[in-house]
């Protein structure tokens, strides 16, 4: 039961994110200028986690430093019947716009560090490494539309009977605004 109570505060914490992060009102949003924000989240799969394929829910905030350099926290989210993970990292992402494409669709390359932990059998955490790229796509200058693959890199073991997670890729879908 306890379990169930943390997935709530954690659900209604990331929703609460995310509708302060929807109400910035920055002509700017989408800009990588130096200074400028954005804030996104993705809903998909987390495979080869410790009790096997995960729905996935992740939201990020990108801080742009110089032109097409960002740096951020990224959180993870991961449900199965019976585990809930959570995963929180500092990414850095370069940006590359991809020509042709009237400023709308651009690439990054990510990678960062942070921690892992997973309630399974027995409670574990463990230190995190996620690489991966991100296709966004500008719909309005406000709203770009994404897709992220990351490969989650970790050492989690929450139990005897349960799979040891190494590498953990996952694919979401989602909005940046």
């Amino acid at each position: 039961m306890r379990r169930e109570g943390n997935r709530v505060w954690v659900l209604a914490g990331l929703v609460a994110a995310l509708a302060l992060a929807a109400s910035v009102s920055s002509v700017e949003a989408l800009d990588d200028k130096p200074g400028s924000l954005s804030f996104g989240a993705g809903v998909g799969f987390l495979s080869d986690t410790p009790d096997g394929t995960a729905f996935a829910l992740d939201g990020y905030a990108d801080a742009f430093l110089v032109p097409s350099f960002s740096v951020g926290p990224l959180l993870q989210l991961g449900f199965t019947g019976d585990l809930f993970q959570v995963g929180l990292s500092g990414q850095a992402k370069y940006w590359i716009l991809i020509p042709n494409t009237q400023n709308r669709l651009k690439v990054a390359v990510q990678g960062g560090i942070g921690f892992m932990h997973a309630s399974f059998r027995q409670d574990d955490t463990s230190f995190l490494i996620p690489l991966g790229a991100t296709a966004d796509y500008a719909l309005t200058p406000r709203v770009s539309v994404t897709g992220t693959f990351l490969l989650n890199l970790t050492d989690l073991d929450p139990g005897p009977t349960s799979h040891h997670a190494h590498v953990m890729p996952g694919f979401t879908v989602g909005v940046r605004f």
